[in-house]
Order: C-alpha cells, then structure tokens, then sequence
C-alpha cells in the first residue's frame, strides 16, 4: 500500500478551501460547467463511476443525483468526511459512497469494475513521473473495456501568466525557465506559491497518454478558457450576459489556442 502524501494532505486539510473553489464566482463555475457537459456527452445512463481525487463531492454529488452509482475517493480525509455529511444531508435516494484512498493504489478495487473513471484532480500533485503513471495505470485497471476516461490537468502556459499577474517577484528568467523546463513546483523551495505541482502542456498531456497507454484521445478541452484571466469581467456580467459568454466558451472550448491558456485542460479518453 502506498503511504499518502503527507504534503498535499496537510495542505488540504489546513490551508485550502477546495469546497468553494468551482463555485465562489462565476469565472471558476465556467470550469464546472463545462466539466458537466463534457461529461453528460458521453457518460450512459445508470454507469458505475469512480471518482478518483473527488475533493469535496462536488462532481460525485451531481452525478450521483443523476441516477449514476458513484463511488469518490480523496487523499483527504477532510474532504472524505464532506462527502459523507453530504450524502447523510441529501434529502433525495443518491448512490453515493467515500473513501480515503490514494490514487496511485486503487487495489480495493477489482479490474474492469466501472464503466467510467474520473481522474479530475490527482495529476496536479504528482510531481514524480512513476507516480502519474501509476494513478492513470490504476484508473485504466479499474476501467472498463470501452469505457471513458476523464483526466484534468493544469495548464503549464496558464500558470506563468497567471502568478505574474498576482506577483511580478515572479517575473524574472530563472523562474520562468524552470517552470517552462521542470514544469514543477516543490513545497520546500523558497519560490513555491502553491504546494508540490506538475503543470503539463496541452500537447504533453496528449503525448503522455498516447505513449504510455491503451487509450484513444477522443477530446482535449479548454475546460475554462480564459475565463480565469478576466475574472473581474465575468463575475461582473449579469445573467443574460453569463449565458452568452458561456455560449462562446463552448463554441471555443476545443480551439487549440485558447487550450494553451486555460487553467484547467480536461483530457477525454476510451480504454481500448
């Protein structure tokens, strides 16, 4: 069994409101958005999903009030406990479970048990290859034949601008290059603004799967565009206008150049 990562749980459990991060403000609820609708695309009715790094629930509630069976596992025993208070707290009949599990050991559960597999969160953290490798190795076992894979990554591009934005300390060469090169963060490092990270490409997402794995790419999403840039715009738009931005956001979603600055990609694939 693979010891949990005392860094990133520590963090969560301590430092960051991961419950309000999809729903605080209308530019972060783009990502959740289209999330859903990315997912409802191609998810059959009454699947089995496990929800590998769920957070607090927020994907694994709402598919689970569709009729779905979800089963939601996070590293996290605090947002593990948010799950479950939901549930016990949900006035409706979900089928919907938590546990604490690591994604890079997925053993309690048998090969081949779900018809999908999101993994929305846990490639943020794993900063060692042989660890990604692991969490998609075990989330492809688990998998069904045929069945769908949803992975989300973070945006190398997106994050360089993004914490320049917030703090030109950061805007010199060295930090630049090692992002653009390493594409990491370490907690221990003194320019650490987040925890330990890896932040892929859309094109080293793509290639990562396709050399690695039994996997067909069937989409490779801006899952909030540039949403997260001009949050301010956004948050200010009343609702007529939220719905025709969110129009445009799916008409563009899959255009390669707003793929590279987006905060979050999401990567669409079926097991072969």
């Amino acid at each position: 069994m693979i010891k949990y990562s005392r860094i990133q749980v520590d963090y969560y459990q301590r430092n960051y409101n991961e419950e309000s991060r999809l729903s605080t403000n209308k530019a972060r609820m783009v990502e959740f958005y289209t999330t859903i609708r990315t997912l409802e695309n191609f998810i059959a009715p009454n699947s089995s999903i496990l929800d590998v790094g769920a957070g607090t629930g927020i994907y694994s509630l709402y598919l689970a009030e569709k009729g779905h069976l979800v089963t939601a596992t996070d590293i996290t025993p605090l947002h593990v406990d948010t799950i479950r208070k939901k549930v016990n707290e949900h006035k409706g009949n979900i089928r919907l479970e938590a546990s604490v599990v690591d994604g890079r050991d997925l053993s309690r559960y048998k090969s081949e048990s779900f018809d999908v597999v999101l993994c929305l969160g846990p490639l943020y953290h794993l900063i060692s290859l042989n660890d990604r490798l692991k969490c998609i190795s075990e989330c492809l076992r688990v998998l069904k034949e045929d069945g769908m894979l949803f992975v989300a990554y973070i945006n190398r591009h997106f994050v360089i601008t993004r914490i320049i934005k917030d703090n030109k300390d950061y805007l010199n060469e060295k930090w630049i290059d090692k992002i653009i090169k390493d594409g990491f963060i370490k907690s221990d490092e003194n320019d650490c603004f987040w925890t330990d990270a890896y932040f892929h490409t859309p094109d080293e997402i793509e290639e990562f799967m396709n050399e690695h794995f039994g996997i067909k790419m069937i989409e490779n999403i801006a899952a909030d565009g540039i949403s997260t840039l001009m949050p301010d715009v956004i948050d200010n738009m009343n609702d007529e206008e939220y719905q025709v931005w969110l129009r445009y956001h799916f008409k563009t979603c899959r255009e390669p150049s707003i793929l590279g600055y987006s905060n979050h990609g999401l990567y669409v694939g079926r097991k072969l």
